[in-house]
């Protein structure tokens, strides 16, 4: 039969459809043996670990007490968050020089670290020795001997708050391993091995930095039940939360006033000097909790001590 079922146009366009049709078949089947990388869901939230985050509350506010012998004021520090990142997702995006404490944590596996923001450090050998607190640069190069004492004198203070924290769930014993500046050669962790990571900002006057406090999450694992406190509901466990909680120190300071100088006055004082401030003497002070101002009182004496009377509450 000579006739033609289909003309070459017909045949033409048949054949470019069925082309078509080839193309997203592929496209299908390369999207189907994209890898999936399944250690992206194999987090551990700190919310959903109670116990952890108890931990996490109670190191904040012993930091705010602990560090004011080093840092010669009072720092607000605020917990910013807690998130999960590789090792080496963590110790790349770090600036050289970093001050990386690590540690082990028995009866824990694996190293923790507590990592110090060199601004921080900065900040904090200039209030020390009375100078400005001003936002310092990073110039990259090593810390000098000075700064490294600075450096070991915080994490001792952050180490003994740190067990201290952990002890309000079960006893540890944290063992100092060393300190290293440049966290591109760390390597006690593989590249991928997760760490849970809470964040700190700590505040001076001028400035601010940041406390990374992580934690390798495989060495947590087999305590991950006992951190989610689900084992504990009971009147007693409320009781122990609620006595641990109660127990948190916090910082109260007074404010007696304020009051302006030259240069000139400030070079020409002596002993002796009286130097006078804006409140009357009649006039109540202003009480603060933790920066937070709560009451109003008088000075006075109690015991052979200083002291205050409480007058009034403040609701701000």
């Amino acid at each position: 039969m000579d006739e033609q079922l289909l003309s070459q146009e017909e045949i033409n366009l048949l054949l470019k459809t069925l082309g078509k049709e080839e193309e997203k078949k592929e496209v299908k089947t390369d999207k189907e043996v994209q890898p999936f990388d399944v250690s992206a869901l194999e987090h551990i939230y700190a919310g959903r670990l109670p116990s952890l985050e108890l931990v996490f509350e109670r190191w904040t506010s012993g930091l705010k007490r602990g560090l004011v012998s080093v840092i010669a004021s009072v720092p607000t520090i605020i917990k910013e968050g807690v998130s999960s990142v590789r090792f080496s997702e963590l110790t790349s995006k770090l600036p050289f020089p970093s001050a990386v404490g690590y540690f082990n944590l028995h009866p824990f596996k694996g190293n923790f670290m507590v990592i110090l923001d060199p601004k921080l450090i900065y900040m904090v050998v200039s209030n020390v020795f009375g100078g400005s607190t001003k936002p310092y640069k990073i110039e990259g190069k090593e810390f000098t001997k000075v700064e490294m004492r600075i450096i070991e004198r915080m994490l001792k203070v952050m180490y003994a708050e740190l067990e201290e924290a952990w002890r309000t769930i079960m006893n540890v014993q944290l063992v100092p391993i060393g300190i290293e500046t440049n966290p591109t050669i760390l390597m006690f962790a593989r590249p991928r091995e997760k760490y849970i990571v809470l964040r700190l900002t700590v505040s001076l006057e001028g400035g601010d930095g940041y406390i990374l406090l992580a934690i390798p999450q495989e060495g947590i694992e087999p305590y991950k039940e006992m951190l989610k406190g689900v084992l504990e509901r009971s009147p007693e466990y409320y009781e122990k939360l609620l006595k641990v909680i109660l127990g948190v120190p916090l910082h109260i300071s007074v404010k007696l006033g304020y009051t302006k100088i030259t240069l000139g006055e400030l070079y020409n004082l002596k002993v002796g000097d009286t130097i006078t401030l804006d409140k009357p003497t009649r006039e109540p002070v202003e009480i603060y909790v933790e920066g937070i101002k709560k009451f109003l009182g008088v000075l006075g004496h109690s015991k052979n001590k200083k002291a205050f009377k409480l007058m009034q509450d403040v609701q701000e």
